[in-house]
């Protein structure tokens, strides 16, 4: 087979896992495409092969990784579609995912949801992709590979909706712990939203951050998170309504 290239928005890195476990099937030597950082023009060839993996942020993929992943085109090249949720809701994400590479060049032969701990809410999906997760995820990338060598597309379809649902701007504060930061500037170089200030990295300009989780997943202290009555008043009922394990979904 070709160059198999792992293409990923994955703030929190549970995407990133689902995407290269998928990839690592392959036998090709993976190149990697980390949109978080990513934010070029691309053009892949006829006989590339591309796994594509976007979270999922309130039922869309995220604005900024949508942009981003705009500027990637395709010959006709194949593409498997993911999105990553945290045991909530998928919504229109996987839908808007796959119509966006088809618009885009990439002949889609397959997509998948699957579920990850949750990114805000840590008390959802704890340990997942678990073991059980991890085995149907390599057995729907050989399916993938079958798929490949036999010129074979997607056939299902996707669930979802358009339009797609309203893109939603979540009400939670990510605040800094000032006595814990060491001011690494780590958050700076990968906030996707350039809302953390170089000068001030305890700050964060609320207006342009996405949540999206960067800033808390990187730093090396531990002092960046989540807080505010918005976000202690969510999460118990949230942690609560979605505490029943959902299982991956495959379309082939």
């Amino acid at each position: 087979m070709s160059n198999v290239t792992a293409v990923f928005f994955s703030p929190s890195e549970t995407t990133k896992k689902v995407v290269s476990q998928i990839a690592n099937n392959f036998n090709d030597e993976n190149v990697v495409c980390d949109l978080l950082y990513f934010n070029d023009e691309k053009k892949f060839e006829s006989d590339d092969i591309i796994v594509v993996g976007m979270p999922v942020f309130a039922g869309r993929i995220p604005k900024t990784a949508r942009d981003r992943l705009s500027k990637l085109t395709g010959d006709n090249t194949k593409a498997i579609a993911v999105v990553n949720y945290g045991n909530a809701h998928v919504t229109d994400a996987l839908l808007e995912l796959v119509d966006l590479l088809k618009e885009n060049g990439f002949d889609v032969i397959a997509a998948a949801s699957t579920i990850s701990h949750h990114s805000i809410f840590d008390g959802v999906a704890i340990g997942r992709p678990d073991e059980s997760d991890i085995e149907k995820i390599n057995e729907f990338a050989q399916k993938c590979i079958e798929k490949i060598e036999n010129g074979d597309s997607l056939e299902s379809d996707i669930p979802g909706n358009r339009p797609y649902v309203d893109y939603k701007q979540l009400p939670f504060v990510v605040s800094c712990d000032e006595s814990k930061c060491v001011f690494c500037l780590e958050c700076v170089g990968v906030c996707p939203e350039k809302a953390i200030p170089d000068d001030d990295p305890a700050d964060v300009d609320l207006d342009l951050c996405s949540r999206c989780t960067s800033c808390i997943n990187i730093c090396p202290e531990n002092a960046r998170a989540f807080t505010g009555e918005a976000f202690e008043a969510k999460k118990p009922a949230f942690e609560s309504a979605n505490a029943e394990r959902k299982e991956p979904e495959f379309y082939l």
